[in-house]
């Protein structure tokens, strides 16, 4: 900060490339339409009033089409009933003389709005502080909406290059091809799979997959199989928020999946000689995998809580995956909630594909269905049967269903199978595949062969 007339401490601030910029402008016109689109500078980032106001006649003078020269700007801020004391010919001409070359604006209006973000830190800070003296409810609450301004701020500083040319980014994408062509099989984080992976190409960077099913489906199973096969066949580090289940039972199921244990002989206890056996190379194999899947079991997490977590994490030791079970058990931010369940939702949903994208990984969110299937002849889930599903559907890359018929009926032909029905999918074609499913062992595995439709 700097000393104002009066000796106080002045907010972050740069007159001197407030100057240079407005006289970069006056000078040279077109450089108007570089800072705007590269730089998105605003009137509102300027500090002084004075060019606040000066820079939003020049502004309004583009958008009319109209020359920007010191005679237009005059009569736009007289017009305006700027006072004449502070906007003169002469002062127009100062800003001009005063700028020293005009290809260095990005130079100074990168300057004028990293000042501009200091100032917004600091009286975003100042109200949080003032608030905090009046908050009487859950500090949780009072520090998501904190964190929720704050990432406004970061969302501002981080918002893109504007319009890029497409010869710009030719070389990163054949890169990116070039190592696809030098892949067999899928491209992403394998699902483990291979009929799955087929129409998937593997969890792609910075998708949001939604896996959603009727409760006693099996979407827990099937997503920690995920996790597990992503250790194992692409060597990813993953996540995992469980919110229904501890982590203590989590862990039982990992190992009973990866061990092929019965889950209800390990909940009782009742092992045999082998199943001891195959539970110490399952809990051999676990250790090994180190810090591979890592474990978050805190109830009603929030969008804020996880998405700090998982930067955290992936800063310190690498982040490949993240599996959430489920969606609806997240907690949006008190403005969301006051507005009711479905834009809590959205909110939460919205957030999970801008954390995905943020991370540049793919984030699974298991997902509770309404009862709309069970209302129907054919009990297959649609994507209408989210439950609350407000901007689900939207924010999604891929949804994809389960379905088991012995479920409903037992007599079932497809008893043991489970049908994995890929509902939408941004990146390729919708389809259906089929899996075994071992009840016993709480678990899916491929079919050798798929059963006729």
């Amino acid at each position: 900060m700097t000393n104002n007339k009066e000796g106080m401490l002045a907010p972050p601030h740069s007159s001197e490339a407030e100057k240079a910029v407005l006289g970069a402008v006056l000078r040279t016109p077109s450089q108007l339409n570089f800072i705007t689109d590269k730089i998105n500078l605003q009137a509102e980032h300027f500090y002084l009033d004075s060019h606040k106001q000066i820079y939003q006649a020049i502004i309004e003078l583009d958008q009319n089409n109209h020359a920007i020269d010191i005679i237009t700007i005059t009569e736009n801020l007289f017009r305006g009933h700027t006072e004449q004391k502070i906007f003169n010919p002469s002062y127009l001409i100062e800003l001009i003389e005063s700028c020293p070359v005009a290809q260095n604006i990005e130079y100074y209006a990168s300057i004028v709005k990293e000042k501009h973000h200091l100032r917004q830190i600091i009286s975003t800070c100042q109200d949080t502080i003032q608030q905090a003296l009046k908050t009487e409810g859950n500090p949780g609450n009072f520090i998501e909406e904190v964190e929720k301004e704050f990432l406004k701020i970061s969302s501002e500083i981080d918002s893109g290059e504007g319009l890029v040319k497409a010869k710009d980014i030719l070389v990163p994408t054949l890169e990116t091809l070039e190592e696809r062509m030098g892949t067999s099989g899928p491209t992403g984080i394998k699902s483990g799979f291979f009929d799955l992976d087929n129409i998937t190409g593997g969890w792609q960077k910075s998708d949001l997959i939604i896996l959603a099913a009727r409760p006693g489906m099996g979407k827990t199973a099937l997503a920690l199989n995920w996790a597990l096969n992503a250790s194992k066949e692409s060597q990813s580090t993953t996540a995992i928020f469980t919110l229904e289940m501890s982590r203590t039972q989590l862990l039982e199921r990992l190992l009973a999946a990866e061990g092929r244990l019965d889950s209800n002989r390990l909940r009782k206890g009742n092992l045999s000689e082998e199943d001891q056996d195959r539970l110490m190379t399952a809990a051999r194999w676990m250790n090994n995998q180190g810090d591979k899947i890592v474990i978050d079991e805190t109830p009603g997490i929030s969008l804020g809580e996880l998405r700090s977590r998982c930067r955290r994490y992936k800063k310190d030791h690498g982040l490949d995956l993240i599996v959430i079970d489920y969606l609806q058990l997240m907690s949006g931010t008190a403005s969301a909630q006051k507005q009711g369940r479905e834009r809590e939702i959205s909110e939460i949903s919205m957030g999970l594909k801008g954390l995905a994208k943020e991370l540049n990984i793919p984030i699974v969110a298991c997902a509770q269905l309404n009862r709309g299937p069970d209302a129907r002849p054919d009990k297959r889930p649609k994507i209408s049967d989210l439950r609350e599903s407000g901007s689900m559907e939207q924010d999604a890359d891929q949804i994809i269903f389960i379905y088991r018929d012995d479920y409903y009926n037992p007599n079932s032909e497809f008893a043991g199978k489970a049908e994995i029905l890929v509902a939408k999918n941004r990146h390729g074609e919708t389809a259906s595949i089929y899996l075994a499913w071992l009840p016993n062992f709480v678990a899916f595995h491929n079919l050798e062969s798929r059963p006729e439709n």
